[in-house]
């Protein structure tokens, strides 16, 4: 998937789905995901580390993963990125501060009584530095649940603001901004054309609904 300042647009955590749903319940903690005593396999190349995710996608990511903590290439593609904003030293390591804005980069939302319980899991001594490692098992801690066709539904009512059933790349910018992403004419162009199979250069609500669904 095309992505703009590192973020690939559809998937669960990147601005595209991000959107302001109607009311949803508070942030669901999930029960951390197993990782046993799993390591998978991986390697340098130059400044890139070369590994899989959960379903065997080849990823390569700038920091070090020997435990995807069963989440997909692509998820942890979007983990990176958040990551990478914290990593303002880029020497791998963020503070616990930067792991709470990193969250939030994620569209994750717990309150303090939930991240401590998480920190507490993960940084136990309470040394309060984080590695890209210990980032992804903090994230395995959060319900990082697929997007339902009914979201995809609120979702594209608010893309459309015309209701004319389909979404061009003035309304797909407007929103992005209003997202705080803000994206060129020609960044909005190239989401639409993305998901745009017919080449209309507008996104039906059908071409939305089977990119996302697609690319879960």
């Amino acid at each position: 998937s095309r992505s703009t300042s590192g973020v690939t647009f559809f998937s669960r955590s990147s601005p595209l789905c991000r959107l302001p749903l109607p009311a949803q319940p508070p942030t669901k903690m999930a029960s951390p995901k197993t990782t046993g005593q799993r390591i998978v396999m991986g390697h340098w190349e130059g400044s890139e580390f070369v590994t899989k995710g959960a379903a065997g996608n080849e990823i390569r990511l700038p920091y070090e993963l020997m435990d995807h903590c069963n989440f997909r290439a692509t998820e942890l593609r979007d983990f990176a990125w958040a990551f990478k904003v914290s990593d303002i030293l880029e020497d791998g390591i963020i503070s616990t501060r930067e792991v709470h804005r990193a969250l939030e980069r994620l569209g994750e939302d717990p309150t303090d009584k939930e991240f401590l319980k998480v920190m507490n899991l993960v940084d136990p001594h309470a040394i309060g530095k984080h590695s890209f490692q210990q980032f992804c098992k903090i994230m395995a801690n959060f319900d990082r649940s697929m997007l339902t066709e009914e979201e995809l539904t609120n979702a594209f009512k608010i893309f459309d603001k015309d209701q004319s059933g389909s979404i061009d790349a003035i309304e797909m910018q407007d929103l992005m901004k209003k997202l705080g992403f803000p994206v060129t004419p020609l960044e909005a162009h190239q989401i639409i054309a993305e998901a745009d199979d017919d080449d209309s250069g507008e996104v039906s609500y059908s071409e939305f609904v089977n990119k996302v669904l697609n690319n879960q």
